[in-house]
């Protein structure tokens, strides 16, 4: 299926890019490509959630005793719905293999490269998102098989345990034990033998920040970059020098627009189970992990020694406050960071590939610093 945006639009997001600095954090800012008013939500993006005031009122509340199984049933079913286009459907292969966990259990992981490419390429292991109980390898597919399409490299996407089946440590065990994996079998895969990157989105940006932790608690010299997608960095919720909670009326957003973006803040919260407590604390980690380890909230992290990071949200994201507190604790430790910033977004842009050109545009930023650093 053909993208749904001609190839000038995506040359007008990166015309009129621009560096700033906020807050001691060089900034890369992508503004929305069509001439808009400052604060205003990306046209594309308004199309679909426009009607959010109206439908609101009428979406499932969390039953007061409800199980945690109960309470992600209804977004589950929404994360399983890909909403993206497939714009790459030929030059990529497809390779399913399954690496053993920590446990013995057999974690699925498809390998994707470009056909008839060489040896010695840069290496990307992904972990999808959807707040551990949700999403999938395919709804992140078509993000893998551009990456691949734009950088000739190898990708990994991992397909991880769920929550709360699941619990804490068994989906970072899996992700840990597919990165090393291919670490430790590169020449097989085409692959250089030297450090790759780890990236994720949202749930899966929370476990990249994790693995990338843990290789270097473990010297484990896996990780020579992180590609962050508005991830989950602070499941505790604990205030630190930068973070000091969220405020949505902070949020630069446009008088025309402002009910919508209210009402996706909201929508956001509910499935989050802010209304019910902390649904990420209590599907992921079940009491198994204080929720102030790093492991659980990198932001609480000292940040020493940490890769190169690409980090990416956008301006409304109802994660944009403790992703942006993640930049300036990274710069202030001297990681070398790319921040950038999408303006008119908010949480979950990057899987709709072919639908939102800033998804495509984002792969292309994380194929360049690729490139850079590995």
């Amino acid at each position: 299926m053909p993208r749904r945006y001609e190839a000038s639009v995506l040359e007008a997001i990166r015309r009129k890019q621009y560096e700033t600095e906020y807050k001691g954090v060089p900034v890369l800012v992508k503004p929305v490509p069509e001439d808009v008013p400052e604060g205003s939500v990306d046209p594309r993006l308004y199309r679909s959630m426009r009607m959010l005031p109206l439908l609101l009122p009428f979406m499932p509340k969390a039953k007061k005793n409800a199980t945690v199984a109960q309470r992600v049933e209804m977004p589950r079913k929404m994360f399983a719905q890909y909403k993206g286009d497939y714009v790459v459907t030929e030059g990529v292969d497809t390779r399913n293999i399954t690496v053993a966990s920590a446990d013995g259990w057999s974690v699925p992981v498809r390998v994707y490269r470009r056909s008839g490419s060489g040896q010695d390429l840069p290496m990307l292991v992904y972990y999808h998102g959807g707040g551990f109980f949700g999403g999938g390898v395919d709804i992140v597919e078509q993000m893998c098989k551009v990456l691949v399409s734009q950088l000739d490299c190898v990708v990994l996407n991992v397909d991880y345990r769920l929550c709360p089946e699941a619990h804490y440590p068994q989906p970072l065990d899996d992700c840990w034990a597919a990165t090393r994996w291919a670490f430790e079998h590169a020449a097989e895969l085409g692959a250089a033998k030297k450090p790759l990157a780890v990236s994720g989105d949202s749930a899966g940006g929370n476990l990249a920040a994790a693995v990338t932790l843990r290789d270097r608690q473990e010297g484990t010299g896996m990780v020579g970059m992180q590609a962050l997608i508005y991830p989950a960095v602070n499941i505790s919720g604990r205030h630190t020098e930068f973070y000091q909670g969220t405020d949505p009326a902070l949020y630069h957003v446009s008088r025309r627009h402002r009910r919508a973006v209210e009402a996706m803040y909201k929508m956001m919260g509910t499935l989050a189970g802010q209304d019910s407590g902390n649904l990420l604390e209590e599907v992921y980690l079940q009491g198994h992990l204080d929720p102030e380890h790093i492991y659980a909230s990198p932001l609480l992290d000292d940040f020493h020694a940490l890769p190169p990071t690409l980090l990416a949200f956008g301006e409304h994201d109802f994660l944009a406050f403790e992703d942006f507190a993640y930049a300036r604790h990274a710069a202030k430790a001297g990681v070398l960071l790319r921040t950038i910033v999408y303006r008119g977004l908010g949480h979950g842009f990057a899987d709709q590939i072919g639908v939102m050109p800033q998804a495509e545009d984002l792969m292309g930023e994380i194929a360049a610093m690729m490139r850079e650093v590995l």
